[in-house]
C-alpha cells in the first residue's frame, strides 16, 4: 500500500510539472529602456535634449517547409519586428513632452532612432549614450500621415528599413493664457 501511494504521489509531481512547462512558451520577445541625449541649436543656444528609448523586439518561431512532416524540422529566420518608443524632453524640466512610437522589420540590428525638434521628426543614428541626427533626414510634423505612411531609411552599410510611424504625441499640458 505504501509503494502505491509513493507511486501515485510521484505521477502526481511529475505530471504537474510537465503541465506546467507545456504552458510556458520560450520567450520570443526582448525588452529595453535606455536614456541617452542629443545636442540642438535653438536661437543660436546649444540646448541638451533627453530622450528614452523604450525598444521590443520579437521574432516569430518558424520551420522550413521543405522538412514540413519531420520529426526534426530546420528552423528559420524571419525579420526581427521591432517596437520603438521614443518619450522626448525638450526643455529644462523632468517631464517628457513628446512621445514618438515607430516600428519596423529587420534582420540585422539596426541602432537608430526618431527625435524632434519644434517643426520636424528627424532620424537620429545611436552612438553610445548619445545620439547623432542626421541632418538630411527629416519628417516634418505639419505632413505627417499615420494610417499609411512607410518611411525609408537606408543605413551607412546600404540595408534599406522600412519603418512606419504609429503615433506622435505632444504630452505637455496646454499652457494658459
Amino acid at each position: 500500500m505504501k509503494n502505491i501511494k509513493n507511486i501515485l504521489m510521484t505521477i502526481a509531481i511529475l505530471s504537474t510539472s510537465v503541465t506546467m512547462a507545456q504552458m510556458n512558451k520560450p520567450s520570443d520577445v526582448s525588452n529595453e529602456t535606455q536614456t541617452k541625449t542629443y545636442t540642438l541649436y535653438k536661437n543660436g543656444e546649444k540646448v541638451m535634449n533627453k530622450v528614452k528609448i523604450e525598444t521590443s523586439k520579437s521574432q516569430a518561431v518558424m520551420l522550413d517547409q521543405d522538412d514540413k512532416g519531420n520529426v526534426n524540422q530546420d528552423r528559420i529566420d524571419p525579420p526581427t519586428v521591432v517596437v520603438k518608443t521614443v518619450k522626448i524632453d525638450n526643455d529644462t524640466d523632468d517631464q517628457f513632452d513628446e512621445l514618438i512610437k515607430f516600428s519596423y522589420l529587420t534582420r540585422t540590428p539596426s541602432d537608430f532612432t526618431l527625435v524632434s525638434s519644434e517643426s520636424n521628426i528627424m532620424l537620429a543614428v545611436e552612438e553610445g549614450e548619445n545620439l547623432t541626427i542626421l541632418e538630411d533626414r527629416f519628417i516634418s510634423k505639419e505632413n505627417m500621415d499615420f494610417s499609411q505612411r512607410a518611411y525609408i531609411y537606408t543605413t551607412d552599410d546600404g540595408q534599406k528599413l522600412e519603418f512606419t510611424v504609429k503615433s506622435f504625441e505632444n504630452m505637455k499640458p496646454e499652457q494658459s493664457k
